[in-house]
């Protein structure tokens, strides 16, 4: 039975006609004012500020061997006091990813967890990860004049236990770190004083220091042309080479950056020769008493690896020079090892995440021509006449074209017998000023070294073995500053 609801018309005439007998006695009211003053109406009420939003403009890249043909990707916002909060979901389809899959979120400004996903449904489960292929999770600040997203650390699925390649780009995010004003914590030997240098576990645990720690990798070239990541030229000092090929043979000293042997030389080998040696075999933090990384299965990592395993870090990279009993001497194969890095940083969309370094003048002027967006530091050919000019507080020196960014220089060097202070407000505020160059020092280890180097006006960046003991310093300087 169809229900009729019945409403009685004379109540609603009724209501009508007392509405309109108020506002008929309300005029009567005003036209009766004493004082034939208009009433005054009340102040509107004012419209509420806007929220601030923050635009979050991101770039996933996917990287060559988990690339699909099509997909979606999915993104998750979610308030990071609150992983329960979610403030934002959405989805984009994709056919071709060579250049990344574009996405634009925007948000009141705050501070946020964005969750990445790859598969190839239009709708997701974030709970269940066997779903995805790829998954990777970032810390964005809205707020930030530099707003970047930084990873959380690695989700690994059950669909893709080896390497995640999921990398996100936000809009602000490319050189700021390395052309903000903040100082830089560049782990020298990728923090070689707490972990093994340049090895898979030094790399993760740097990861766990935080996004602002910048990853130094030193660059050698193997027989068959792969950059892998190694201080020396020769395997005797960093790995177990030397003892199971040359055993009458001592390695060099540790005050040396290459070996007087010619054991293990790198150019020489195939990567898949050097990978079968322990290269935590000589690390020590207690003068040979213990070497608590031998024989823990660690071996030499190529820089292909390093992109591949944390495509969001930013890298100091040297190439470095074959050397010949203790002479530097550059050679065609450094000039293709150098071509090769620049091929990589491109492959792997690194271009803005990078800045390279070489000593050696022929290595770095030739690599600056594979690509001269790519940010580079002086060699030292180039450093010294610069120095001499700010010693000379000469701003009218002409820096030879194409130049690099950045000077890498120790706190303090010999010349000649002469010892100079390089790095001070002065030197520092006038590179800055007069050439726009920055600064990075090394290698600084010393806890008062730190703080010296700390209250230095404008120094863009501090290489240490130590990074973590340096990030309490830096932590403990803006907390005081607030």
């Amino acid at each position: 039975m169809k229900s009729v609801t019945h409403r009685r018309n004379t109540g609603q005439f009724g209501r009508h006609w007392i509405y309109i007998a108020a506002f008929i006695a309300g005029l009567a009211g005003c036209s009766g004012n004493s004082n034939d003053q208009p009433l005054a109406l009340p102040e509107p009420e004012p419209e509420p500020e806007p929220e601030p939003s923050g635009r979050l403009v991101g770039s996933a890249i996917i990287f060559p061997e988990h690339r699909p043909a099509e997909g979606y990707l999915h993104i998750r916002a979610f308030d990071t006091d609150d992983v329960e909060s979610i403030v934002h979901e959405s989805s984009v389809s994709f056919d071709n990813v060579d250049e990344g899959i574009v996405f634009e979120v925007t948000l009141p400004v705050g501070s946020y967890g964005i969750a990445l996903a790859v598969n190839n449904q239009v709708s997701v489960n974030w709970e269940d990860k066997s779903s995805l292929d790829l998954s990777r999770m970032y810390h964005c600040d809205l707020g930030a004049p530099t707003a970047g997203c930084n990873p959380q650390g690695i989700e690994i699925t059950e669909n893709n236990d080896s390497l995640i390649n999921l990398a996100l780009y936000s809009e602000n995010q490319s050189r700021d770190l390395f052309l903000q004003p903040n100082i830089l914590n560049i782990a020298h030997g990728a923090g070689q004083g707490e972990r093994p240098d340049f090895t898979s576990v030094a790399y993760e645990y740097l990861q766990t220091l935080g996004p602002h720690i910048i990853f130094e990798a030193d660059i050698n070239g193997t027989a068959d042309n792969i950059p892998i990541v190694m201080h020396d030229s020769t395997l005797d000092r960093k790995t177990d080479f030397n003892e199971i090929n040359c055993p009458d043979k001592l390695p060099a000293p540790e005050d040396k950056h290459f070996t007087h042997n010619d054991c293990g030389r790198i150019s020489e080998l195939t990567f898949e020769d050097i990978l079968s040696y322990d290269a935590g075999y000589h690390w020590t933090q207690d003068d040979g008493a213990s070497f608590p990384y031998r024989d823990q299965g660690l071996s030499a990592v190529s820089l292909e690896s390093l992109f591949k395993r944390f495509p969001d870090a930013h890298y100091v990279i040297e190439l470095k020079p074959e050397e010949n009993d203790g002479v530097g001497s550059f050679i065609q194969e450094d000039l293709n090892t150098g071509v090769e890095v620049a091929r990589l940083i491109n492959e792997y969309r690194m271009k803005h995440r990078v800045t390279v370094a070489s000593f050696t003048d022929e290595i770095i002027k030739d690599f600056r021509l594979q690509d001269d967006d790519i940010l580079t530091a002086f060699s030292e050919a180039e450093a010294l006449p610069l120095m001499l000019a700010v010693f000379g507080g000469d701003d009218s020196y002409e820096v030879p074209a194409p130049a690099g960014e950045f000077l890498q220089i120790p706190e303090n060097y010999s010349l000649n017998g002469l010892d100079l202070n390089l790095v001070n407000d002065s030197n520092v505020n006038f590179l800055l000023s007069a050439f726009d160059l920055r600064v990075h020092v090394w290698t600084v280890n010393e806890s008062e070294a730190m703080d010296r180097m700390l209250d230095v006006e404008n120094l863009a960046g501090i290489m240490t073995d130590f990074p973590h003991a340096l990030m309490q310093k830096i932590d403990a300087k803006a907390s005081s500053a607030d």
